[in-house]
């Protein structure tokens, strides 16, 4: 019997399709389409889409469903991942 590996939470999906754009070089205002992210599992990437649009990473394309586009707010995240409060050293 195989162990399920665990399931990613939509934050971890999310970065991961921002990593895709990063990975390609993507600036801010570009675009790539659902077949540039093969690495996000199929079950788990509309969890991440939705995530990465609800944080204004990404746009959904409005007459092309399979094409995203790279926002400010999504090319900034992606070079400069939010440290988590506990990682965070007093100034």
């Amino acid at each position: 019997m195989h162990a399920m590996p665990p399931r990613m939470s939509d934050e971890d999906v999310g970065r991961q399709i921002l990593g895709i754009f990063m990975r390609y070089r993507i600036a801010a205002g570009g675009t790539l389409r659902r077949n540039n992210f093969f690495d996000v599992r199929d079950a788990d990437f509309q969890r991440g889409l939705n995530f990465a649009i609800q944080n204004r990473w990404i746009k959904q394309h409005l007459r092309d469903r399979y094409t995203y586009q790279l926002t400010e707010i999504g090319f900034a995240a992606g070079w400069k991942p939010e440290v988590k409060a506990e990682e965070q050293k007093p100034a």
